[in-house]
């Protein structure tokens, strides 16, 4: 049986034409073996399915031009603009919920890092995803990154090492953007705060198995209804919506990147039986998992 796949590289240079460099009036998609660069905004569009979560394989650093689009990311919704950065690890779920006529961005894939020491890579790198709201000055910059990141790789020899360290300039700015943003606010986590973040972090861990509050609840050594109550007025939405998000966002992941049979994947999710999970899918969906498996 084939396991879970992900959105990796390969979907995104089937996206590209055939050449190794394609261009377009303004802006230059460039493949490489290590690193894919996309400048041209409808090639970026052309990456995105909406309403259908994705799994990274490799790191992708997106930089929007103009426009507006809502990602639901690792589960939480991020409204994004002009002027933003999204910085996402591999592993990262992405489900993209809408996306403006005027979208324009461009973005890095990184499928390795060759000439840099992997200790000092990891390093650098942060473990969960960063989002920024950069001013006109600090927008300019990450410009210009990807300006020097086309220049290096449609070299006659290019040099994979400097174009490793680009990147990781790129997300070490990032992330000393997003320090500094965060002691100017002066602001630490509110207790609601904290309890939310770790119920999201405790999802990811164990949402596609767990659907039942007492167990979150335990985990965090609060009362079921404290959590309830939390949650609601942190996020607008109860335990079980975002347990239900979990489990059909999972469940679609399945459905379009593995070829389990349902009961399998009835299994994988811990329904007692198939019947129950088709029961369950259809209705946070509308549709059956089969329906939707064919579908896409």
């Amino acid at each position: 049986m084939k396991g879970i796949e992900t959105i990796d590289a390969a979907d995104i240079k089937n996206r590209i034409s055939g050449d190794q460099v394609s261009r377009n009036q303004d802006y230059r998609n460039v493949v490489g073996q290590h690193f894919i660069l996309v400048r041209q905004s409808e090639i970026v569009k052309k990456q995105i399915i909406i309403g259908q979560p994705m799994r990274l394989a490799e790191w992708r650093l997106l930089h929007i031009l103009a426009g507006r689009a809502s990602y639901r990311i690792n589960l939480v919704d991020h409204p994004l603009q002009g002027n933003e950065i999204l910085v996402l690890p591999s592993d990262t779920v992405v489900e993209v919920q809408s996306l403006s006529e005027d979208f324009a961005a461009e973005a890095l894939t990184v499928i390795d890092f060759p000439g840099v020491d992997s200790n000092g890579t990891g390093r650098l790198l942060p473990k969960e995803m960063l989002h920024l709201l950069l001013d006109t000055t600090n927008s300019k910059r990450f410009g210009t990154y990807f300006d020097l990141l086309y220049e290096q790789m449609t070299r006659a020899k290019v040099c994979d090492t400097a174009v490793s360290l680009l990147f990781l300039a790129m997300v070490a700015d990032a992330s000393s953007l997003n320090k500094t943003m965060y002691d100017g606010n002066n602001s630490r986590q509110s207790r609601g705060e904290e309890i939310m973040a770790r119920f999201i972090h405790l999802l990811r861990q164990y949402g596609t198995t767990q659907r039942n509050i007492p167990f979150y609840a335990e985990q965090l050594h609060i009362t079921p209804n404290h959590l309830s109550d939390v949650v609601r007025q942190q996020s607008g939405l109860s335990v079980m919506d975002w347990i239900h998000r979990t489990t059909t966002t999972e469940a679609k992941l399945l459905l379009k990147h593995s070829d389990m049979m349902i009961c399998e994947l009835s299994e994988r999710l811990n329904f007692p039986e198939p019947t129950a999970f088709n029961r369950y899918f259809k209705k946070q969906t509308g549709v059956t998992p089969l329906a939707y498996r064919n579908s896409l």
